[in-house]
């Protein structure tokens, strides 16, 4: 690697990383992400509050801005100690409701243990098919997951990878590429293709990849803890964390 890794610029690269695919707003509290074309995806609209001080007047004007834009007032953590206590309060006062969620950061630091699948056809997605819309739309996400892929597809350093059997689409996984920083995600295997080792086949050909086009720090956000022995099979070991990973939303 170029330099030594760095938790403080992961979470940095981790925070900015919805710039990739929805605008943003800044204001001196914080950072406000918002996308009025796909106002169902929660990560293309929401604020994080990196600034604690004045929490009351932040989660007012978060509110206010995206009530008026017709999309669900959301926050996101900052990945700092304590945040909770210091604007849980403001939350519950605007009538906010708080998730706590069991994620975790994972770290490539170490050779994988899964092989190729030699049926599994690996190659990069520049577009959208119509096929593959219709496929992301009834077993991935929604026609929110597809906006959110088309706006990434934009630009040259999101790289959307799909695993073929046959004709047919079996997974997909994506890299996202920062300065000394790249992002898996989006990883998924088809139920009717499950089984047969091509989540594992497709985050060897992922590591392989990305070590190809540069020697960024690899790194993963997991949110389904029973996926993580894989991707700790993959090479990757969770990270050390002293903050609680939550949500905030509240419906309109």
């Amino acid at each position: 690697m170029a330099f030594p890794f760095n938790m403080n610029r992961m979470l940095e690269t981790e925070l900015r990383f919805p710039q990739r695919f929805t605008n943003m707003t800044t204001k001196d509290y914080g950072m406000l992400f918002w996308n009025e074309g796909n106002k169902r995806s929660h990560d293309s609209n929401h604020a994080i509050i990196t600034d604690h001080l004045g929490a009351e007047a932040s989660v007012r004007d978060i509110e206010f801005f995206f009530k008026s834009k017709g999309i669900v007032p959301r926050i996101y953590q900052s990945y700092t100690p304590n945040e909770l206590e210091k604007i849980g309060t403001a939350l519950e006062n605007r009538g906010f409701t708080v998730q706590i969620h069991e994620d975790q950061f994972f770290l490539y630091d170490h050779e994988g243990s899964f092989q190729p699948v030699p049926e599994l056809r690996i190659e990069r997605l520049r577009t959208l098919s119509i096929d593959i819309m219709e496929t992301i739309a009834l077993e991935y996400g929604g026609d929110w997951t597809i906006k959110a892929v088309e706006r990434h597809l934009l630009s040259p350093s999101y790289h959307l990878l799909a695993g073929f059997v046959g004709d047919e689409l079996a997974s997909f996984a994506s890299l996202s590429v920062f300065a000394g920083y790249s992002r898996v995600s989006d990883i998924f295997t088809r139920d009717k293709f499950r089984g047969h080792g091509y989540a594992g086949a497709m985050l060897d050909h992922l590591v392989k990849y990305s070590h190809r086009i540069n020697d960024n720090h690899l790194y993963l956000y997991s949110e389904i803890p029973t996926a993580n022995r894989v991707y700790e099979k993959a090479g990757f070991s969770a990270l050390p964390q002293d903050f609680k990973c939550w949500t905030a939303y509240k419906e309109i």
